[in-house]
């Protein structure tokens, strides 16, 4: 009498293993749909050329004419020159920026067959641009034309971010936030870690301005390019290392 081959499961696929299979099989799922190295390129490309806009005129301060900006170009601050152009600027960036994100994670995960949900991340970009354009007013009510009391207590946050606002750096507020989102999203660590470093470069940039004791004459044309030159490398940098590594992991 022949034996029959036992259909039983094998003993070494116990419940543990197959456990870490399946917990190995999601990550590597995760790691194929991540495809953050493209937003933190274009926003680190999007704020680099920003630069020429955060660069004063020549003319000294008593000879420039006093701003008018309409609502609209509330991104761009009201401490720099060319706060107007550089608002107009940022509203199409910023909106612009996180479409174009959309289109390729749409694209990306058609190719890969997994994608990630980018609906907050883009909800998060886009509402956060519209908080942009209207938080300055809202401040500066709350500082100047709100009661004493109310003023003096609010006036930790408000005069801060005033001080972000008008120096043309809420922008990057926005993209930060929408790195996080995503980064939640994607169950990244290293998109994380990037969009904390960039984080901290703008709060550093901000807090810099905030506290050093200026006068007249100490800053020049060129001072308001901390705005761009020290956060748009942080994006740059990481963006290229998610590029390759991605590429080493698809090999």
């Amino acid at each position: 009498m022949t034996e029959q081959p036992s259909t039983a499961p094998h003993s070494r696929d116990d419940p543990g293993e197959l456990l870490a299979s399946v917990t190995a099989l999601r990550r590597r799922t995760r790691v194929t749909r991540h495809a953050y190295w493209l937003p933190l390129l274009l926003f680190g490309l999007l704020i680099a050329a920003a630069a020429p806009l955060y660069v004063e005129s020549v003319d000294p301060p008593a000879l420039r004419p006093r701003p008018n900006n309409p609502a609209l170009t509330g991104l761009g601050g009201d401490f720099l020159d060319r706060s107007a152009g550089l608002g107009w600027y940022w509203l199409v960036a910023l909106i612009g920026g996180y479409l174009l994100s959309l289109g390729w994670y749409r694209w990306h995960g058609a190719r890969v067959g997994v994608r990630t949900p980018t609906r907050t991340y883009v909800a998060a970009g886009i509402v956060g641009t519209l908080v942009g354009l209207v938080l300055p007013f809202v401040l500066r009510f709350l500082l100047l034309n709100s009661a004493t009391s109310v003023s003096s207590a609010t006036s930790w946050l408000t005069t801060p971010l005033l001080g972000v606002s008008n120096r043309g750096m809420f922008p990057h507020l926005v993209i930060a936030v929408g790195l996080l989102v995503l980064a939640r999203l994607e169950r990244s660590r290293g998109l994380t870690a990037v969009t904390g470093c960039f984080l901290v470069a703008v709060v550093l940039v901000n807090v810099y301005f905030q506290t050093a004791d200026f006068q007249p004459g100490d800053l020049n044309r060129h001072s308001f390019l901390l705005a761009a030159l020290l956060p748009a490398p942080i994006l740059l940098v990481g963006g290229i290392i998610a590029l390759f590594t991605t590429g080493k992991r698809s090999t």
